[in-house]
């Protein structure tokens, strides 16, 4: 335990002008905290919509040494903005460590997908922050991609083009009409593949109507179009913050899947974005294989749960057999930390579970006919009632 670390917690808009320059000199610092979740414009949105926000301002002898910007959801603590942030973790000196701030906080367990931490947390899941450096513009990003994988890329482009009329990129901000569309088209895939929808509980589509209203040229929603004839075959909504832009929502239409309209929507984005200055594009924490064409492991990020007393899973990890089932519990508690951050009230969780098994038993029949369901319903509501 750190002893001479203290923690004040206080509204996000209460920060005052010397702790904001605190945040952005710590964040300066620290390379790996430059992406635009840990900009403190897009904390601040985040808090004025997400329910149970707060900020730990992380005190030594009266100097701010760190923050810990978060929601309270039960006796458990997520990021804030969560699941809407795909990277987070403290903005603070190097020797600060998370398990102490929770220990300040008096919080049971922190639920993480995409930790950047400098501190190694050996409970925690490693995975790797996938990510396009344009630093040395689109020429040179290009040379270090598969020459085959950027052959098929033009010929599927000239192939839609032939077929389907003048291939047109635009990479701007959203009108609010055309970010409702994009939403809706979104939420029809989470319906399609029998995922939570993180935009029914309504706070998560505010605030990306809140990034939409900012007018700063070097921070704000940008949406990626890819039309072919004037119809929209692929878009992407993602996230700009000073010289790095997050890829964040995308769709495409998948009457048009065998042209790979998602693929070269990225490769135009990563075009346009080099020509504007951006040095690095995030695709997210590794788990897609897709990222691979476009993107190389930087950082390290972590996943599962900082917790003050550790899991059984901890206490079998090694165990024939245990591997496999650690595995699906990662995919089962990341599902649904998705539920539990959107839904902050018990019975929003307690509905988002049992649809979440429903959808479970549609997708595997034989799981669902059995007592599969029953279990998964069990820990589905364990993990939702904290």
């Amino acid at each position: 335990m750190d002893t001479g670390l203290q923690a004040r917690v206080i509204e996000v808009a209460d920060l005052n002008a010397a702790e904001r320059a605190r945040w952005n000199a710590l964040r300066a610092a620290e390379p790996a905290l430059g992406g635009p979740y840990f900009d403190l414009r897009y904390v601040e949105a985040a808090a004025a919509c997400a329910p149970g926000s707060r900020i730990a301002v992380l005190e030594r002898a009266g100097r701010v040494v760190g923050f810990l910007p978060f929601q309270r959801r039960g006796s458990s603590i997520q990021p804030l903005g969560a699941p809407m942030s795909d990277f987070h973790g403290l903005i603070a000196e190097p020797d600060v460590c998370l398990p102490a701030v929770l220990a300040l906080l008096g919080v049971e367990r922190m639920r993480v997908s995409g930790l950047i931490s400098p501190v190694p947390l050996p409970e925690l899941s490693v995975r790797y922050a996938m990510a396009a450096d344009l630093s040395g513009g689109f020429e040179a990003y290009q040379a270090t991609r598969s020459s085959a994988f950027l052959k098929d890329k033009r010929r599927r482009a000239r192939a839609l083009e032939r077929d389907h009329g003048q291939m047109v990129f635009t990479f701007q901000r959203p009108a609010l009409d055309l970010l409702a569309w994009l939403v809706a088209q979104k939420r029809a895939q989470i319906r399609r593949t029998h995922q939570h929808d993180i935009f029914a509980c309504g706070w998560t589509i505010d605030l990306l109507n809140r990034l939409a209203e900012s007018d700063a040229p070097d921070f704000g929603l940008r949406l990626a179009v890819l039309r072919a004839g004037g119809t929209i075959v692929a878009a992407e909504l993602g996230l700009t913050a000073g010289d790095r832009h997050h890829l964040w929502f995308p769709i495409y239409d998948p009457a048009f899947a065998r042209y790979s309209p998602g693929a070269l929507m990225t490769l135009e984005t990563l075009r346009v974005a080099a020509e504007r200055g951006i040095a690095r594009v995030d695709f997210g924490p590794s788990e897609e294989a897709y990222k691979e064409d476009f993107a190389v492991p930087m950082e390290p990020v972590l996943e599962g749960a900082v917790a003050m007393r550790p899991s059984l899973m901890t206490h079998l990890r090694g165990a024939p057999g245990v591997d496999r089932i650690d595995e699906v519990g990662k995919r089962l508690a990341r599902r649904l930390d998705r539920i539990a951050a959107c839904e902050p009230g018990l019975i929003g969780r307690v509905k988002g579970g049992a649809s979440f098994v429903t959808g479970l038993g549609r997708r595997h029949p034989a799981v669902g006919a059995g007592i599969g369901v029953g279990i998964g319903l069990g820990l589905s509501l364990g993990l939702l009632a904290d």
